[in-house]
């Protein structure tokens, strides 16, 4: 399952076209990813068959999110619903640099049937290992974890990914490893060489001289392809 960042119609028809298998939509990626406009999210799933996973994150400055964010989160679930979408990602911490429980269990309140991906603010928080078991506890409720294993690139990660990704397929309770942050086609065979796993997630590594600006290419998408559905 290769998941593609879209930000606009186009992207999401280029993605549908050249092989990915599901899109994540978002807002203000030079921003790391915010949660797309109302406009922008209707006509992303009207332009594209993909399954859409909608970013919620109301805010760049941290992962922390007080009352104030919060009630803007539960409204963007609310739209989620509304336009189609197969899911939602997010993450949320707490200020000491905790998985914040409380706000998670909101949201698999609110987001009803929705798929839930917890994203990368697992790498924001003070023990990566002690956060990750706190989110094995809500395995049934999260379908998926974005990480790349608690570093800038997740090719620096791989023993730990290795480790979690055995963890989730020996539990069928706990959510999918989703590997993502610095997979590109250059070192894809690389990753699959040690992790022989079936689920990434890029950004500017489908594009145009990776230039979230230009266009995702075919050629990057197959490479890619090609290697994750090998083993």
């Amino acid at each position: 399952m290769l998941e593609v960042i879209v930000q606009n119609p186009r992207d999401a028809h280029l993605a549908e076209q050249y092989g990915a298998n599901r899109m994540e939509v978002v807002s203000a990626i030079s921003e790391g990813g915010l949660t797309p406009s109302y406009g922008a999210i209707k006509e992303i799933v009207r332009a594209s068959k993909l399954p859409a996973m909608m970013m919620i994150r109301p805010h760049s400055f941290s992962f922390v999110y007080d009352e104030a964010a919060q009630i803007v989160m539960e409204r963007d679930i609310e739209l989620a619903k509304e336009v189609g979408v197969q899911g939602i990602v997010y993450g949320g911490i707490t200020a000491d640099g905790n998985i914040d429980q409380n706000l998670l269990e909101k949201v698999i309140h609110w987001k009803g049937d929705l798929d839930l991906t917890f994203h990368r603010a697992l790498e924001a928080t003070k023990d990566i290992e002690a956060s990750y078991q706190v989110l094995r506890t809500y395995g049934k409720d999260i379908n998926q974890l974005l990480t790349s294993g608690g570093t800038a690139s997740a090719l620096d990660s791989l023993p730990r990914l290795k480790r979690w990704i055995k963890d989730s397929q020996e539990n069928p309770d706990s959510f999918q490893i989703l590997v993502g942050s610095g997979v590109k086609p250059d070192n894809i065979a690389t990753f699959q060489t040690t992790l022989h796993h079936t689920d990434y997630h890029v950004g500017s590594a489908a594009r145009e001289a990776s230039d979230f600006s230009k266009d995702i290419l075919k050629e990057k998408i197959d490479i890619l392809q090609q290697q994750i559905n090998q083993d």
